[in-house]
């Protein structure tokens, strides 16, 4: 009863009963939770000096090696995220298994997880007026207990949370994948209607001239000057919009990531050799084998695909990932590289 108290004694402290420095957030908030997390004050070394020469607020002594733990105090209303390359240093200076930042609202822990960035491996992000609350106490305890470190059951607890982890990971990529498709496709069809608004923009421009030739003929016939009588025409009508910057062939040509003339397979779920075009740059158009005529890449793509009766609906497709080089690589990742490049 008297640690709980205390932990909730601890999550309920005012600003003012904390105060503003690291030192505060220190004293007042992490060494308390070490108490209670069975750490003795004997163990905990303080202004630790790291192999490189940085400085860590606690280390934690007397753990088995392959479980050290250091922990690093920042300012009350710190971000913590101004300190991530800090305490990423510290880490792999140290090799410690657990990394502990914390202010005077929030606790972070860390933990290298294996082939993810070190921001990413964040294991869990406690606000400290929870740590009242048994789930979170919970896992403050699985994780920084000196009896878990001691007999290693740690690990335990990192390895489940690398697997969830990493399982949000995956799902994530391939929610960015789909949601990019669609909007590749949206993009497309911009393109597309775009092209369309380009081509009656002229016709207008036809009109008007044609208008315009035949009521000078009306007015010559009178031998009365034009320009009394003509009429102001109105604005041209433009469309706004805002997609994804496209990338031309052109500019995957300059940037050397395809040739002029470079033939390109058709791809939707395994490369249709019998379907070829061919670059040509400076039209940004695609020269289709089947039947000599230019499209877009876009255009194209949709054709070819609606052919081999994988497509059935008239939504566009998102092009360059429907067309890949001989060695297997796609349009759309050329041009993302030439997008990362211009940024």
């Amino acid at each position: 009863m008297e640690i709980k108290q205390e932990i909730e004694r601890i999550s309920k402290l005012r600003e003012s009963d904390i105060g503003p420095t690291e030192e505060n957030v220190k004293q007042k908030v992490v060494v308390p939770l070490l108490d209670l997390l069975g750490h003795k004050r004997e163990n905990l070394e303080f202004e630790y000096r790291t192999r490189s020469g940085g400085k860590i607020d606690i280390y934690i002594k007397n753990v088995p090696s392959d479980c050290k733990v250091i922990i690093d105090t920042k300012n009350y209303n710190e971000n913590l995220n101004d300190y991530l390359e800090q305490i990423k240093n510290y880490t792999f200076d140290e090799n410690a298994l657990l990394t502990m930042i914390a202010n005077g609202t929030e606790i972070r822990i860390y933990s290298p997880l294996r082939g993810v960035a070190f921001e990413r491996s964040l294991l869990y992000s406690i606000k400290r007026q929870d740590l009242s609350k048994d789930s979170i106490w919970n896992i403050l305890s699985d994780l920084l207990h000196n009896d878990k470190l001691q007999n290693r059951n740690v690990f335990k607890k990192i390895e489940e949370r690398e697997r969830q982890i990493k399982d949000a990971m995956a799902n994530e990529e391939r929610l960015k994948e789909e949601y990019d498709s669609k909007i590749e496709g949206i993009d497309s069809d911009i393109e597309t209607k775009e092209e369309e608004i380009g081509q009656l923009k002229t016709e207008r421009e036809n009109l008007e001239k044609e208008e315009k030739a035949k009521v000078s003929e009306i007015w010559n016939a009178l031998d009365l000057p034009l320009e009394l009588f003509r009429r102001i025409p109105a604005p041209p009508i433009e469309y706004v919009g805002k997609a994804k910057k496209k990338v031309t062939l052109q500019e995957l040509v300059d940037a050397g990531l395809v040739r002029n003339g470079q033939t390109l397979y058709f791809f939707h779920g395994r490369a249709f050799k019998d379907e070829q075009t061919e670059i040509v740059a400076n039209q940004n158009k695609l020269k289709y084998e089947g039947d000599g005529k230019l499209y877009s890449i876009s255009e194209i793509a949709k054709i070819i695909d609606v052919k081999l009766g994988l497509k059935h609906d008239e939504h566009g497709v998102a092009g360059p990932r429907y067309w890949q080089t001989e060695d297997g690589k796609l349009l759309h990742d050329f041009n993302e590289i030439v997008r990362q490049r211009q940024k």
